[in-house]
């Protein structure tokens, strides 16, 4: 990661931050799939967003001194233990030119010297739940310092979360991260485009998930979340994730996956027909839905709010349900009683970034360039749901696409993945 990215983001941190503050953040466990396997290493977001650094077992300590921050890292060298089974890491003194820390100190050292680093701080910035070892010992000097059980030092007395002042940083994406997003859409494009043509019934859902793992591994991208390959009445599981059914003629098939670029990740949906041609009863489905999520996005630039956007929404599949006599109702009660939420029953779409679903308020944030979200309108048909013809139950439609607020308006990063109708059946049949 580029250093004068680090630099600026810390200096953003320390801005917000009040004098007499100090900041502790500490990296992701490993984390294991069984008893000594371990899954893939994914760092704690703020802290990679802050040091840039992913490694396990680490800890960083954030505070300003006449308004430059200074930025403290505790960090162990390879043991020879890890050297034989591991392979060596850059040493300290790589990682701290690196990076631009302050100072590197051990890690088994932390304890005692952020004692010193504290010592007359007002306020605490920290995020519990990371490390559970650290959380213990603030904890432990909380209460002591209450108590005056120790001398010589003063632990502070306010203690903030560090994500209030994190999420509001995350939300507007420099350059670099705008291009870490488009990077990560680019090879998710990729994996979806390969899926519509090798899509055939008789397949598995997995294989079609293979195909996208295997773009994303063929680019040094990971998942930026588990696969969603829904075929038939599968679709309508908002995260079915099994993908073990076989795929079955004249059924759609929902597929939500998207890759994961240096932490930063993309988020696209597409529905397509199995067998590369929608029938009559999808396509009506499949309108509505493309038109929702056209009408929402045209709708969107700086100012406008979520609540706004949804509602952009939830207007237009009203008003589709309604046309297709699936909501025998009208328009002004669908909406005053919710009707439509047996069909659409989650939002319209949310942050993305460092987490897939990113941090940030939803209730009364206005859209600003450098904002980057998703736009993902479904309509749903429970293979149960006995008030609707037989014809229409098992269709599950969902389209996502990633879009960037601009200081004009919005660009749609994923625009160049097909979603028309026409585009998709010819993509499909290729």
């Amino acid at each position: 990661m580029d250093l004068n990215e680090l630099k600026t983001r810390r200096i953003a941190l320390i801005s917000m931050m009040p004098n007499n503050s100090i900041a502790i953040l500490s990296s992701a466990n490993k984390n294991y799939r069984t008893r000594d396997v371990e899954n893939p290493y994914r760092q704690n977001s703020d802290f990679l967003y802050l040091t840039g650094i992913s490694e396990p077992n680490l800890i960083c300590v954030i505070f300003k001194e006449e308004n430059i921050p200074n930025i403290i890292l505790f960090r162990n060298n390879t043991s020879a233990h890890e050297k034989v089974w591991e392979g060596e890491r850059s040493d300290n003194k790589q990682v701290k030119e690196l990076y631009g820390f302050t100072q590197v100190h051990n890690y088994d050292d932390y304890e005692d010297r952020i004692l010193s680093f504290v010592s007359g701080q007002d306020s605490l910035f920290i995020e519990s739940g990371v490390n559970s070892e650290l959380d213990d010992f603030i904890k432990k000097q909380t209460k002591n310092s209450s108590q005056n059980n120790r001398r010589n030092y003063s632990f502070p007395k306010n203690i903030i979360t560090l994500h209030s002042i994190t999420q509001k940083l995350r939300l507007i994406k420099s350059e670099y991260e705008i291009k870490m997003i488009k990077d990560a859409a680019k090879v998710s494009i990729k994996a979806h485009k390969l899926a519509m043509k090798k899509s055939k019934p008789g397949m598995y859902e997995y294989e079609l998930d293979a195909e996208i793992k295997y773009i994303f591994n063929k680019n040094n991208m990971h998942m930026a979340y588990m696969s969603i390959v829904g075929g038939g009445k599968n679709a309508c599981t908002l995260h079915y994730v099994k993908n073990n059914c076989k795929l079955k003629d004249n059924d759609l098939v929902l597929i939500d996956a998207a890759a994961e670029n240096q932490g930063y990740a993309s988020d696209i949906t597409r529905t397509f027909p199995v067998n590369g041609k929608f029938n009559e009863e999808q396509s009506l489905i499949y309108d509505v839905v493309l038109k929702a999520q056209e009408k929402a996005i045209k709708f969107i630039k700086p100012g406008v709010t979520w609540n706004e956007v949804h509602k952009e929404t939830v207007n237009e599949i009203s008003r589709g349900l309604i046309e297709l006599n699936l909501i025998k109702d009208s328009f002004e009660n669908v909406i005053k009683k919710e009707l439509y939420k047996d069909f659409f029953m989650h939002k319209t779409g949310h942050w993305l970034g460092l987490d897939v679903h990113d941090v940030g308020e939803y209730e009364n944030v206005c859209f600003q360039p450098g904002m980057v979200i998703t736009v993902e309108p479904g309509i749903y048909i429970d293979s149960a749901n006995k008030n609707v013809s037989e014809k229409w139950r098992g269709i599950g439609v969902r389209i996502e696409d990633d879009v960037l607020i601009t200081n004009k308006g919005n660009e749609v990063i994923t625009l160049d993945l097909a979603k028309k109708r026409n585009e998709v059946e010819s993509l499909c049949n290729k």
